[in-house]
């Protein structure tokens, strides 16, 4: 996949402008009745609570969420609209997003979109785009039945 491709697709979709937008579009796609707090967001994917805070806004406001608040509890309830996505761009981008590779290039693209006033990107970002042109590092894992210092012999 192209970025003339992704900025295609986002051309259709038309409400995402930052990477965030993407980020949270996604995890609702994936988690589609979620109650869970702006910070618990902010924290698991990884932006500063204001842009965690305007993407809800974007997706909020495009009829893609819906949002409702328990006055006795700081969690909201997030619903995920599916049908509130017209032009049928969602199949689309989910499947594009669900590959790392599709989601790098939609993030490269969304980034040229982002306003010059927002935060922008986390090192969570920079980090995925850095790692996407190198081998990835091998990670091994310890037997559970070894101690902490201790080496299978």
């Amino acid at each position: 996949m192209k970025r003339e491709d992704a900025q295609r697709l986002l051309e259709r979709v038309r409400i995402l402008r930052h990477p965030c937008d993407l980020d949270l579009l996604l995890f609702f796609a994936r988690h589609p009745r979620a109650i869970i707090t702006s910070e618990q967001l902010s924290a698991w994917l990884g932006y500063e609570l204001k842009q965690i805070a305007d993407s809800l806004d974007v997706l909020l406001d495009a009829g893609v969420l819906t949002r409702t608040q328990n006055p006795t509890h700081a969690a909201r309830m997030y619903v995920f609209a599916i049908g509130g996505t017209s032009g049928g761009w969602l199949p689309s981008l989910l499947a594009l997003a669900s590959t790392r590779e599709g989601r790098l290039v939609l993030v490269e693209a969304l980034s040229g979109r982002a306003s010059k006033h927002s935060d922008g990107p986390t090192l969570r970002h920079a980090r995925d785009a850095a790692l996407s042109s190198r081998a990835r590092p091998v990670v091994v894992r310890r037997n559970r039945d070894q101690g902490p210092d201790t080496m299978a012999g």
